[in-house]
């Protein structure tokens, strides 16, 4: 009998070690999930790029931009919804119906008959309801004088590919109007048809100059996030199949990164080339988007462009054969000088949207 219970306890001792070794794995595989990219993927390598897209972006509600005056029937002017809706508010609501598009609102705003308005509102990231009384403009169109916008576009570069997810641009897009980060609710990158460069000169920043069909069947790309660090997303199968796998490189970490000689990788010229440049200083800040600042002394580029023009962004930074950052701004008093960061952030806040991302289809899973 005594032997019997000793047996018992022997195995229910192998049950509970058994149960808390399974629950510590669980834990410190969870644990591995959270780590920030620069921590967990130290046997990784990317692949970098320097291709210029076309980028495309759908805000996540509908973008207030500003407000106005509107004159009613009778000749008098007003402010309908001054003080009320706020540049910066995201709209994604009306009296109730959910809000796409900019046309979808501005219809509903015009064939209102009056009746007061109700917009729902992301405003500072908290939902709140605004009431604008619309006014008449003619015997059929209300309005409340609001400028809105629904979508952005515009030519980058591709940082880099992992497997088949990219990071572009190395900083966040920023409505022109606003000066805030847009709260993105997707969109695509397309092939882009460069057909030239406007030199930058003292003063007067360059671009790349080009054209984007925005048609389906030119979609390389869809874009996920827009974070402090770029614009994160997934290429598509084709345009995967394009890149040569062998380019894949090691990550330089913060560490490694030295002031001296290094690379931008761009397609500025039509092809895929490599330009000298000289890492300067290195240095953090609050928005860590000036974290190296970069000199181009490669003559072919400076005779090409300048130096760094608009559309470079996110051209990778090549130093003792890794990738260490990105190309982010340009000095507008010396376009052969500029900023990047480096790759690690980029990483880190690709991680981050990830994760969330997941939480957020968990929790739909859970809540379905």
């Amino acid at each position: 009998m005594k032997q019997y219970k000793l047996l018992l306890k022997c195995l229910l001792s192998l049950n509970i070690i058994f149960i808390l070794v399974v629950a510590f794995l669980g834990y410190k595989k969870e644990q591995e999930k959270l780590l920030p990219v620069s921590n967990s993927i130290s046997s990784e390598k990317l692949i970098p790029m320097g291709n210029t897209v076309g980028i495309y972006i759908n805000t996540n509600g509908i973008l207030v931009i500003d407000t106005g005056e509107v004159v009613s029937m009778d000749g008098k002017s007003s402010t309908p919804a001054k003080n009320k809706l706020m540049k910066g508010d995201y709209i994604i609501g009306l009296n109730g119906n959910v809000m796409h598009t900019k046309k979808q609102l501005i219809e509903a705003i015009t064939n209102c008959k009056g009746e007061d308005l109700v917009f729902e509102v992301i405003r500072n990231e908290e939902k709140i309801d605004v009431k604008v009384e619309p006014v008449q403009a003619d015997e059929k169109t209300y309005k409340v004088g609001i400028w809105v916008k629904d979508d952005l576009q515009g030519l980058g570069t591709i940082t880099y590919l992992m497997e088949d997810s990219f990071g572009a641009l190395g900083h966040s897009v920023t409505d022109s109007d606003t000066g805030d980060m847009i709260a993105v609710s997707g969109g695509e990158i397309y092939e882009a048809d460069i057909f030239g460069v406007e030199k930058g000169v003292v003063g007067t920043p360059g671009e790349i100059e080009g054209m984007i069909a925005y048609q389906t069947e030119n979609v390389v790309g869809e874009i996920e996030d827009n974070c402090l660090y770029g614009v994160f997303g997934n290429v598509t199968d084709a345009f995967l199949d394009s890149v040569d796998k062998h380019d894949a490189m090691e990550i330089g970490r913060e560490d490694e990164v030295c002031k001296g000689a290094a690379q931008i990788q761009s397609y500025v010229s039509g092809k895929k080339e490599r330009y000298d440049i000289e890492i300067v200083d290195i240095r953090k800040n609050a928005n860590g988007d000036h974290e190296m600042e970069i000199k181009v002394t490669d003559k072919e580029l400076i005779s090409l462009t300048g130096g760094i023009v608009q559309g470079m962004s996110g051209s990778p930074i090549i130093q003792d054969g890794k990738i260490i950052g990105a190309v982010t701004h340009v000095l507008v008093n010396d376009p052969t000088r500029g900023y990047g960061i480096f790759i690690e952030n980029m990483l880190d806040y690709m991680a981050i949207a990830i994760q969330r991302d997941e939480a957020k289809r968990n929790r739909a899973a859970f809540l379905n």
